[in-house]
């Protein structure tokens, strides 16, 4: 296994501590991080980030943007994205394709506990077919050009991709689309991440390390909690538990430290990327 971050954790870095990033970089670099992940639009729009990253040895890990697939299909940003994958040599990209209406959310939100129910929802629902139709033509298109496209468990109720059952029916009605597991998102539906893990476990590509502390009760729902971010590792979340059977299974690839809106990035890129090295031996 390797390390990445999330290239926007730096950026806040370079406003919390008034360093530049051209000095910041080498320093993530020798914290044990190997690459960052970055947005699609900053990345084209900051062609200098090209040049920042090779400085400081940093790859790119993966490739991030939201679509509005829900209204259509977004084939020129689609053909963007894996071009500019090729050109920063990033083997995968992560979508976030699409949200539901407020009443499909409330329609959801009385099924994705069941997969057959949510299956049966989904599949009369337009908006999650219109996602479906984007993701298989983006995927397809990612498979042709050696680009791997994932799709994550995205912290917003209003995801079709919020929770295990939705993530499913998507994994399995595209084809060539594959899931980054993030450890800290599960929580929206009220999911465990361990029963995650075994769901999902066999089409994992790609690792967010997200770590959260419990800050106030009752805020996000009745009854649920809200969190603050935390380094990996010092949160409520079984981190080390994830980490273990990540590296039983044989897994290889990227695990990418987040933890935005952190008070000290620096600090919290450091930390999480000490706990993380410790299952990066060998």
């Amino acid at each position: 296994m390797k390390i990445s971050v999330f290239y926007d954790h730096i950026i806040e870095a370079e406003k919390q501590t008034g360093k530049t990033l051209k000095s910041i970089l080498p320093d993530i670099k020798n914290y044990g991080i190997d690459a960052v992940e970055i947005n699609l639009t900053y990345l084209c729009e900051h062609e200098e980030t090209y040049e920042l990253l090779r400085e400081a040895g940093l790859e790119v890990s993966c490739i991030y943007e939201f679509y509005d697939m829900d209204k259509h299909p977004e084939r020129e940003k689609a053909e963007l994205h894996i071009r500019t994958a090729l050109k920063a040599g990033a083997k995968r990209i992560l979508v976030v394709p699409g949200f539901f209406s407020k009443e499909d959310v409330e329609a959801m939100g009385k099924v994705i506990a069941d997969y057959d129910k949510t299956a049966e929802f989904f599949d009369g629902n337009e908006t999650a077919l219109k996602i479906a139709a984007g993701l298989n033509e983006l995927a397809d298109r990612g498979a042709q050009a050696g680009v791997t496209v994932t799709v994550e468990d995205f912290d917003d109720i209003t995801s079709p991709l919020s929770g295990v059952n939705g993530i499913l029916w998507y994994l399995n009605h595209v084809k060539n689309l594959q899931f980054t597991f993030d450890m800290g998102n599960f929580l929206f539906h009220g999911e465990n991440v361990l029963d995650a893990w075994e769901a999902l476990k066999d089409r994992i590509v790609h690792v967010h390390c997200k770590d959260r502390r419990i800050a106030v009760k009752n805020h996000l729902a009745e009854g649920r909690e809200d969190y603050w971010p935390a380094p990996a590792g010092d949160g409520e979340f079984p981190i080390k538990c994830l980490m273990e059977r990540l590296k039983a299974i044989g897994y290889d690839g990227y695990v990418a430290i987040e933890h935005f809106d952190a008070p000290d990035q620096e600090r919290y890129m450091r930390d999480s990327s000490a706990f993380l090295k410790q299952y990066c031996k060998g």
